[in-house]
């Protein structure tokens, strides 16, 4: 959504509040309304609330009420919680402007870009109500643009989580081939998009009972559509996957733009941040501000340290080192012992005692045989508070603290073969889902001989667990977990993963979706709350 290259084209952004309705009736209108539909995107990839917290990967860092509500699904989480109202606001702001520009946009005003342009706003329409649908069950599906005064909404209908899909899958169809298989610029769609969230959509109608006998065959059909394409592909390391001056490259389908422009920034990715912990805060005079060297990171989400054991050989997966750092240099020139090991995690699996000469030496295990890496946190007695930082989102272009210019990556190959994976699982087919697994795990190796070591070699072995716990090691810190084990209808039972979904011992059906928002159920007639929550 922005330039920050002078070689690469990237969209860029747009504000439309200063403008006046009729601003939309023209082409250059129409074209800057698109942009800030992928704009709003950010938002939407921003609530990690919603995204991260009460899964099997990832914890809240403290007992505040969002954490507790989301994470640990206490009694408490309602409608009332701003995170919900916020989130439900994106997501129809993205359906209404999507609305005012499928209801203005004519081939007359935009001629060749009439049909790219159709395109793009029907897909991030689809995806919002893909987002309203899965996070709060049957909403209402409103396809006309209502900014008039007369256009007031004031009773509305949640349509059936069935007619939703129907309308989904249908959207989605019908564009398919209207945009060109690349996309033609750094953050915008194509295609390939097109057929990755399709296929996604399928997948997702086929766990349902209102599934459609070939939706499972239609998944795949679009999903190897992508995994055959002649120009997106896996990488054939991950570490370029994730080389911050490869962005935007061939795995990548689709992902949202930040760049270092100051105006176009915001408040940048927040991926750079999370899952960390600060270090210059926690270990005074010994570690310095230098973004080159460890990023601002201020605990924004905690791994749960099971994650770290799904790396069955992390000596010999390439993911694991990419993905986390667990050796620090105490980089304080004025620190005695500058340039040394200042903080030192083994492998997870180390029981060398190696302590590298650490002054810090923090191993998986403490001596009762109990994780050694968890957040300070009252309720569970928790002391360590040091983790692995995620590293594979490292942002060396800014300063420390700055707003983060890495691009948020929304669809890559990878996904796509753990989906196809999946629906293969689902149809009977474990040979060819193990193949799709495998490949990634090949990937992962590096060496013929370390992938004889790591891969999955019975289909019998390939379980839907372990099929998320591959997918797990390979996407960490990427998008939608949640909607993965809700669609596989394993969130009930992955959750309890969690140590504070254990704590606060209140998960059950209620949280297949979430609280509608209060404000919104005493604007309208006929918006009538989940049922389980009492605001």
């Amino acid at each position: 959504m922005l330039s920050i290259s002078a070689c690469t084209k990237f969209l860029d952004i747009y504000n439309p509040s200063a403008v006046t309705a009729d601003y939309y009736d023209t082409k250059i209108g129409q074209e800057k309304l698109v942009v800030d539909l992928y704009q709003q995107y950010r938002t939407v990839f921003n609530t990690g609330a919603l995204q991260f917290y009460g899964t099997d990967m990832y914890m809240a860092v403290d007992e505040s009420p969002t954490s507790a509500e989301f994470n640990g699904y206490s009694k408490d989480l309602s409608g009332l919680s701003p995170v919900i109202g916020d989130y439900w606001s994106v997501l129809y702001k993205i359906i209404q402007e999507s609305n005012i520009l499928l209801n203005r946009c004519t081939p007359g005003i935009t001629g060749t870009s009439y049909q790219p342009l159709m395109a793009q706003g029907r897909f991030l329409r689809a995806m919002a109500y893909y987002y309203l649908v899965e996070s709060f069950g049957p909403v209402p599906l409103l396809l006309k643009e209502n900014t008039k005064t007369a256009d007031l909404i004031t009773s509305v209908t949640r349509e059936s989580e069935a007619k939703i899909y129907d309308f989904l899958i249908s959207e989605m169809d019908s564009i398919k081939d209207q945009l060109p298989a690349v996309a033609t610029e750094s953050g915008r769609l194509s295609n390939t998009a097109v057929l990755h969230f399709l296929g996604k959509l399928y997948l997702t109608r086929s766990y349902r009972s209102y599934a459609k006998a070939d939706d499972l065959a239609n998944a795949i059909t679009n999903l190897e559509a992508v995994i055959g394409s002649s120009h997106y592909r896996l990488l054939s390391s991950f570490d370029d996957v994730f080389n911050q001056e490869n962005q935007n490259n061939a795995e990548v389908i689709w992902a949202i733009q930040y760049g270092t422009d100051k105006n176009y920034i915001g408040s940048g990715n927040p991926e750079t941040y999370q899952f960390g912990f600060n270090i210059v805060a926690l270990y005074p005079g010994m570690f310095s501000m230098n973004q080159q060297d460890y990023p601002a990171m201020q605990r924004g989400y905690w791994t749960n340290p099971i994650v770290h054991q799904w790396f069955r050989h992390p000596e010999l997966d390439t993911r694991y080192a990419v993905t986390f750092k667990r050796e620090f240099l105490i980089n304080d020139i004025s620190n005695a012992d500058y340039g040394k090991v200042g903080i030192y995690m083994p492998l997870w699996n180390d029981v060398s005692n190696d302590t590298k000469g650490a002054k810090y030496y923090y191993p998986f295990l403490n001596s009762s045989g109990n994780y050694n890496w968890y957040p300070a946190l009252g309720a569970m007695n928790w002391r360590t508070d040091i983790m692995p930082m995620c590293q594979k989102f490292k942002d060396t272009k800014i300063v420390w603290g700055a707003p983060a210019s890495r691009e948020d990556v929304i669809f890559r190959v990878a996904d796509t073969y753990f989906l196809c994976a999946e629906a293969y699982l689902k149809q009977g087919k474990p040979d060819k889902a193990l193949a799709k697994v495998n490949a990634i795990l090949n990937r992962a190796a590096g060496s013929e001989s370390n992938y004889n070591v790591m891969k999955i070699a019975s289909v019998s072995d390939l379980t839907l667990d372990r099929l998320l716990e591959e997918k797990g090691c390979e996407m960490f810190g990427e998008h939608d977990r949640w909607f993965d084990l809700k669609r596989t209808n394993t969130l009930l039972t992955r959750a309890i993963l969690n140590p504070l979904v254990v704590h606060y011992n209140n998960i059950s059906t209620t949280n297949l979706v979430r609280p509608i928002p209060y404000d919104e159920t005493i604007k309208v007639t006929g918006l009538t709350q989940n049922p389980g929550y009492n605001n």
